[in-house]
């Protein structure tokens, strides 16, 4: 097997009719507030992620910074990409090389298949067998 295709996972659940339903008695709790927290949000963002805590991401001010954590950026998000690709690449010449031939088929066919076969020149030859 190349690579593995990802699972079907259902978005959205069937609901079902209300007469399906059982109602029951619900306890409404009283919402409390969050404390408000103070973070610098222009310099640094916090991913959550499959991490056990959050990971601080600095975030440069000046232009050149920024030029280059968007260059590393692009190239981690290439590498992701190639990372995908790679074990596909193999299947997708083939498929692209298929698409290629089954191309220049329908050209063939449209195109080629009714045009008259030229005709053949005849040509003399001469060949001198005296001798001499």
């Amino acid at each position: 097997m190349i690579g593995t295709m990802p699972r079907y996972v259902p978005r959205f659940r069937k609901r079902l009719s209300s007469s399906h339903l059982r109602t029951r008695p619900r306890r409404r709790r009283q919402k409390q507030a969050r404390p408000i927290e103070r973070v610098q949000a222009e310099r640094m963002a916090f991913d959550v992620g499959p991490a056990e805590f959050p990971v601080a991401t600095l975030r440069p001010r000046e232009a050149r910074g920024r030029f280059v954590a968007a260059v590393a950026a692009l190239q981690r998000w290439l590498f992701a990409r190639w990372q995908w690709f790679k074990p596909r690449t193999m299947p997708c010449v083939v498929a692209g090389l298929g698409m290629l031939a089954v191309i220049a088929a329908a050209d063939y066919l449209a195109h080629h298949i009714d045009q008259p076969k030229p005709e053949k020149q005849q040509k003399l030859i001469l060949v001198d067998i005296a001798n001499r």
